[in-house]
């Protein structure tokens, strides 16, 4: 019996050390790295359970999106169900789905915080009717990291390149890309990520 105690203590020091360093002291997504490139990776991410708020943008707004962040600050502060805080977890997930809309002239967009992996299972239901709970399924992602502070148009720029990078658009799906941030604003050694879903 002690020794099956000491495996499983020895496994999840294991799991614990695999953690990338970025994501700090944060529960992050589980991934598998399946390939690198040059400039640029091929990871599976895990199905995970998200909580999610989203809205149409005929351009970026910047006050849209820190009212987007609020809202799910505010989930994990105890706005939910069962009035509980609930820690922070890493990254905060952008999805940006431009070509909609009137005259497709709108992108909707998602923003997303991880729910913590002990709570994966039975997250409280949000209590704002703008906030909700989303399954993200198993996915590859091609993904370019970068560091220093982004912002929006920086984002649109390291998309396009790694793009270039791929080199070939029949690997990806080009009608949406992601964003994921990983420190707090006053964080100086960033970490942030660009994402293309990957094609099968």
């Amino acid at each position: 019996m002690l020794g099956l105690v000491v495996i499983a203590i020895c496994l999840l020091d294991s799991a614990a050390s695999t953690k990338p360093s970025f994501c700090h002291d944060l529960d992050c997504p589980n991934y598998t790295v399946l390939r690198s490139f040059g400039g640029y990776e091929l990871r599976r991410y895990e199905m995970s359970q998200w909580v999610t708020t989203r809205d149409l943008m005929t351009s970026y707004d910047s006050h849209k999106n820190s009212q987007m962040f609020f809202k799910l600050f505010h989930y994990i502060s105890g706005n939910n169900t069962a009035g509980m805080k609930i820690p922070m977890t890493a990254p905060v997930v952008d999805i940006y789905t431009p070509g909609v809309g009137e005259n497709n002239q709108q992108t909707v967009m998602e923003m997303h915080f991880m729910i913590p992996h002990n709570m994966q299972p039975y997250p409280p239901a949000p209590t704002d009717p703008t906030v909700y709970i989303s399954m993200l399924p198993a996915l590859d992602v091609y993904v370019k990291s970068f560091g220093g502070f982004s912002d929006h148009m920086t984002n649109l720029v390291k998309i396009t390149e790694l793009k270039n990078e791929i080199n070939n658009s029949s690997l990806y799906y080009g009608d949406h890309f992601y964003t994921a941030g990983y420190d707090g604003p006053y964080s100086v050694n960033r970490h942030n990520e660009v994402w293309l879903a990957a094609k099968h």
